[in-house]
């Protein structure tokens, strides 16, 4: 079994901790797709050669990661999906699965009518949506777009798309966060009833705006017992509600 990550570097906005690749020149997303689906083209004979050595190249996954790639236009992302599933790799011997999970990373506030009639089009059946936190106050301090509200009119968005698979992304240890504000974090993420949860720890990466506040001495880390604790309470709270709903 492969897997394909096709990564999207295109953001209208850079969040302040955010240490992975990207530009806000979204003019620049057309020609993009083109090479990259150029390159995908002359990578079609890579899982090939892993069939060759014994391996199977079947694709079980893929994932379009960035970046922001909800900001890909429809056109584009036919572009990338056609590519994938018509030109490239099957039609080298090398098939997606039918039980692929196919995933696309989103900004709730990119979930909109118009990007989830493209999604019910396309292969997708997988989203994964950059929530951080359902503090609007600790939203506007990471510098993202949207609000919590958006959060649940996506879901309920997706729903009606019949996206049956929603992931959703949490940040905990922010500075002077209290264990008592996880949990209610955690609990806005458990009551959407999303199939998965990410969650990790705010990392202060060298080079973004954030780490350069921490430099300033403008926020402090959380002390790591206060981490921690944080921690095992996302373990606690997400091991307790699986056990409710499988009773």
């Amino acid at each position: 079994m492969a897997g394909l990550y096709i990564h999207i570097p295109f953001c209208v906005s850079r969040c302040i901790y955010c240490g992975f690749y990207s530009t806000t020149s979204v003019s620049l997303q057309h020609q993009y797709t083109d090479v990259l689906c150029r390159e995908l083209e002359l990578r079609r004979n890579y899982l090939k050669e892993a069939e060759d050595a014994g391996k199977s190249p079947e694709i079980s996954t893929i994932y379009l990661g960035g970046g922001t790639p909800s900001q890909l236009s429809p056109d584009n992302l036919n572009k990338i999906f056609d590519a994938i599933y018509n030109k490239v790799f099957t039609v080298n011997g090398v098939p997606v699965s039918p039980t692929a999970e196919v995933t696309i990373e989103c900004n709730p506030d990119d979930i909109t009518p118009q990007f989830v009639n493209t999604v019910a089009q396309l292969p997708i059946n997988r989203v994964s949506m950059g929530v951080q936190t359902f503090s609007d106050q600790r939203l506007k301090f990471l510098q993202r777009r949207h609000t919590s509200q958006d959060v649940g009119k996506a879901t309920d968005l997706l729903r009606k798309a019949d996206i049956r698979n929603i992931s959703i992304d949490l940040m905990f240890g922010f500075p002077q966060q209290s264990i008592e504000e996880w949990k209610t974090d955690l609990q806005s993420a458990i009551e959407l009833g999303v199939e998965h949860i990410s969650a990790y720890s705010l990392m202060y990466e060298e080079n973004t705006p954030l780490y350069n506040l921490l430099q300033r001495n403008k926020v402090q880390e959380i002390d790591e017992e206060t981490a921690l604790s944080m921690y095992d309470t996302l373990i606690d709270m997400l091991t307790s509600n699986a056990s409710n709903t499988t009773k």
